[in-house]
This record gives structure tokens, C-alpha cells and sequence, in this order.
């Protein structure tokens, strides 16, 4: 992908949904739910002596060396200037296609994690597993203050995105409210996340321009 310079969005949606399509092939509706009861309640249990459940242990962990690596070296100040602009990022030396490579790597691997995490958690391999959270992802990404372009943002934004979305998922599913509202309810966040530094960005626009046409003062006279 980054030898050939495809877009990364689109070979990763095309990607998910070539597996998710083996996956149906592969199990079709049944599902594979006989795990070690070793694995299983790791993902149930909390760290021992802590009211701190493994995953969220497992998480903490992840973001904060995920924070370091971007807010405090070299190879985030990289990743965010490739954001920025690539090209740019290039000539000012920064090797952008080996960076790329290996933060696609990284990901793949974090995902590849939260996904048995997941599976061991629910004690269920289904081939629809994960449905639709590739949307709640982007919104809580997008909510976050992480720019659809790239080169803006902060970890800690997103996180709180996320505890925000899952707060709200959570108090729709205790209040049983389906499924299709819920997915209404995260499309609604993902527009709104969209549009808000859209118009903020207008309207600055506006106001800059307003203040650029007012008449200059007179010079006193003497």
C-alpha cells in the first residue's frame, strides 16, 4: 500500500471486508465458543489486588506509551508532520513511506489484540463480530479533535471520545433501546463530529475576512 501509494482508507475497507467475508465463508452463521476458561477470565477478572478489570489494565498501558511515542519523540513529531502534509514531510527528510508502513504494522497488531480481547470477552468467534464498529471508531476518532485531514489532534481527546461514546451506548443498552437506534444515535455523532470544525472553520473564516474589510482609522490630524 504505501510502495503503490493507494489510499489508505479505501485498501482498509476493502480489506475488512474481503476477511469479514472469509470469516462468513468460514462459519457461516454458527460460532466457534470453546475457549480455555484460563483466557476467558482474563478479559472478565480484575488485576488481582485492584478493582481494575485486565482490559482496562491492558488499555492504560497502551495509552500511555502510545501518548509518549506521539507527544514526546521524534517518530510522533514525524507522524504528525506526514499528517500535515506528506510531501512536505518528505523533503524535509522524514523517511514517510518506511514510517507509514510501520505505524499500518502497529496498528494491525493493536487491532488484531482488541479483536481477541473481544472474542475471549463475549466467549464467542462469529463472523459478524465487530459489525459496525469500524463507524463508532471513526466517530469517536473525529470527535476526539483528530483532523479528517491529518496532523491535528490529541490522544487524550480521543480517549475521551471513546468514554464518552461508551458511556452513552451503555445508558441506551441499559435503557434497552435496539440496536438500529443505537447505530442512528452513532451516525448522528459522526456527522456531528464532521460539520462542528467545519463551521468553526467557516465562521473563523468569516470573521477574519470581516475584520480584514473594515475601513482603516484616520490619522489624526496635527
Amino acid at each position: 500500500m504505501t510502495k503503490l501509494g493507494l489510499p489508505s482508507l479505501a485498501v482498509t475497507i476493502g480489506t475488512m471486508t474481503l476477511y469479514r467475508g472469509l470469516a462468513y465463508v468460514t462459519l457461516g452463521t454458527g460460532a466457534v465458543s470453546q475457549f480455555p476458561a484460563t483466557y476467558t477470565d482474563m478479559t472478565l477478572n480484575n488485576v488481582p489486588g485492584t478493582p481494575i478489570p485486565y482490559p482496562i489494565a491492558l488499555f492504560a498501558v497502551l495509552a500511555l506509551a502510545t501518548g509518549i511515542v506521539l507527544h514526546a519523540t521524534g517518530i510522533g513529531r514525524s507522524l504528525f508532520a506526514i499528517g500535515a502534509q506528506e510531501d512536505a514531510a518528505y523533503f524535509a527528510g522524514i523517511r514517510v513511506k518506511r514510517i507509514k508502513l510501520v505505524l499500518f504494522a502497529v496498528s494491525g497488531v493493536v487491532a488484531a489484540l482488541a479483536g481477541i480481547i473481544y472474542t475471549l470477552r463475549y466467549g464467542s468467534a462469529r463472523a459478524d463480530n465487530g459489525l459496525g464498529l469500524e463507524l463508532t471508531v471513526i466517530a469517536a476518532v473525529l470527535l476526539g479533535g483528530i483532523d479528517f485531514d491529518g496532523g491535528k489532534g490529541t490522544l487524550g481527546g480521543v480517549i475521551a471520545a471513546v468514554l464518552v461514546i461508551g458511556l452513552l451506548r451503555n445508558l441506551l443498552m441499559l435503557n434497552d433501546v435496539s440496536t438500529e437506534t443505537q447505530s442512528i444515535v452513532t451516525g448522528f455523532l459522526l456527522i456531528i463530529s464532521v460539520l462542528t470544525p467545519r463551521l468553526i472553520a467557516v465562521f473563523r473564516e468569516a470573521q477574519g475576512r470581516r475584520r480584514g474589510a473594515k475601513p482603516a482609522t484616520p490619522a489624526a490630524s496635527s
